[in-house]
Formats: C-alpha cells, structure tokens, sequence
C-alpha cells in the first residue's frame, strides 16, 4: 500500500503547481530486539526496497544531530520523506473539482439514515441523497454511528517545534532524514528536519484519552517536558527555545491498524476511519481504495487486516 501511495502521491504532484513530497530519507531507530526496528527491516526485505543497516555509531557519524545510544541500530529508506498536508488536502480538492465533483464544504452532518436503495444525510444547510454514503471522519466518526459501537480511543497528541541550540545546519533537510524512534524501554517518537519553523518532535501513541468535543488543546508544561527529555538524550542540539506546538488526535483500533468495512446493518454504507495515528501517507491509496469498494471493484489489496472481524460483538480492526 505504500508503494502504490508513492505513485498516486506523484501523479497528484504532476497535476499540482507546488511540491507535495518532499524526499529526505527516513531513519527507523530502535533496539535489534524490538519492534521499529526488526520490522522495518523485515519490511524492507519482504518488499525489496532499497535500505541499509545501520549501527549506532554509524547514524551518529553520518546524521550527528542524530545520537542513538550503542544499544540502538537503525534502518535507513533513501525514499521516505515529508508530505505537506495542507497542500496534499488543497491539491486533492482541485483534481475533484476538475473532475466534476461537487464539494460542500464547512458543512455540518447532522444524521443519516439509511433508505430503499440508498441513504440520505441532513446537513446544517440541506438533505442530500444517494445510493452510497461514505464515512470518513476520523476523530468525529463515532457520532455519526449512534447505533453501531465502534472500540475506537481518541488519543491526545501533543506535537513540538524546537529552536536547535546548537549546530543548526545538522538540522537541515539535506543532513537530517525523518526519524521514527523506539526506546529501549518501549516509548516511541519521531522528528521532522528544520523546515523553517523548528526541529519538528512528537510522541507517537501514550498520549491522554479523550475525545473530539472535549480534548484539552492548551499545551501543558508537563507535556514539554516529556518531549524534552526525549531530546535531551537523543538529539540535544535540538532541545532550544520552544518555537510552537499544537495538539492533534489519534483515532486508533485495538490493533492500531485501519478500518475499512461496511456498516454490519446497511451494506450501502462505507466506514473508512480511522487510521490509528498513521494515516496520511496513506491517503492517496486510501481514497483509491475506498472509492474500488463503492464501486464494487476487486481490491488490489487485501483488506482483510482492515475488516470488522466476527464473533467479537462490535468488533475490531
């Protein structure tokens, strides 16, 4: 799925002004005996992408604002690099409208319900029909499943710019790939080059549960603290003057995978969320791939990782 991500990321950039991809290699930093890292191997082999290994001391020769202790090892992907969102989303819009898509947009969805044929949702401004409805709405998705439970966990996630205080060519696009890490005891997090606004770190996963309505958006001094001890040991050149930081939201499944299956009651309807914290590069296969299922096509894929299972009450992804 990443592979074909990759493709439909680029054929989206051929159709856009401005640079959705931008390629810095990416490194999966972890403990040989963990999870980052002999899976990422593991998958690298199994797809035959190119990767190298890595020894501690290694990463911090050649990324030095890059420290992994001598009880890490790392697997670098020449290919992985940074996608910019807000370009990704406006690009994606535009290939709709010019396919003659109708978007309606800052529109509340206030219900569905499902009818002969097909299904009809009152928004804040009208009713609409159709014979297919497809959700996608991430963090919101459980309101608009009443009566269908899904074991989905909002999680809070706290997202860091940091000012390098020393060294900040090291922090550069061009000496700095993206880095996901997994500590020896466990935590995982993952950082950003300086594009401008600051080295980029956050936790990823162990974040507070929440909800969309009711998540606390004020960033704590406990949560920077916690990311600074993490840059503190690993990359303490970036651990500067604080430059901004947001919360975002985790929607995740029991097994932190996706979801993608029909509403066990009404097949007409699609539920395409969520994505458990590691979404958006999927994006452009994920919307491939659910438009494949409205139309009945056979998936090029197999989602069978992605589905409801049976037998487990509302079920699991």
């Amino acid at each position: 799925m990443v592979q074909r991500a990759y493709d439909l990321w680029h054929e989206l950039e051929q159709l856009s002004v401005e640079s959705l991809l931008l390629t810095t290699g990416g490194l999966m930093i972890g403990p040989p005996a963990g999870e980052v890292f002999p899976g990422a191997k593991a998958s690298a082999e199994k797809h035959r992408l190119r990767h190298e290994v890595l020894t501690a001391a290694e990463v911090r020769r050649r990324f030095p604002a890059l420290q992994p202790g001598d009880d890490q090892c790392a697997i670098l992907e020449p290919r992985a690099g940074i996608l910019f969102p807000e370009r990704c989303i406006a690009a994606h819009l535009a290939a709709a409208r010019n396919a003659g898509l109708q978007l309606q947009v800052d529109e509340r969805v206030l219900d569905w319900r499902a009818e002969a044929g097909g299904v009809r949702v009152r928004t804040s401004r009208s009713d609409y029909t159709a014979t297919h409805l497809l959700l996608t709405a991430g963090a919101w998705i459980q309101s608009l499943l009443p009566d269908f439970q899904l074991p989905l966990q909002v999680e809070r996630q706290v997202l860091f710019w940091f000012e390098a205080v020393r060294n900040p060519e090291w922090f550069q696009r061009d000496r700095c790939p993206v880095h996901l890490w997994e500590t020896p005891a466990g935590e995982l997090f993952y950082g950003f080059p300086d594009l401008g606004d600051g080295v980029k770190l956050a936790r990823h996963h162990s974040g507070l549960n929440t909800t969309a309505d009711t998540v606390d958006r004020s960033v704590l001094p406990a949560d920077e603290e916690s990311m600074r001890v993490c840059a503190k040991k690993y990359l303490p050149d970036a651990n500067g003057r604080l430059r901004s930081a947001t919360v975002c939201l985790y929607t995740n499944t029991p097994d932190r995978h996706f979801w993608i299956d029909s509403h066990p009651e009404f097949p007409q309807v699609l539920i395409g969320s969520p994505c458990s914290g590691h979404g958006f590069k999927f994006a452009s296969v994920m919307g491939e791939l659910l438009a494949g299922e409205i139309l009945g096509e056979k998936p090029i894929f197999d989602l069978s990782l992605f589905r409801r299972r049976t037998g487990s009450g509302s079920g699991s992804s």
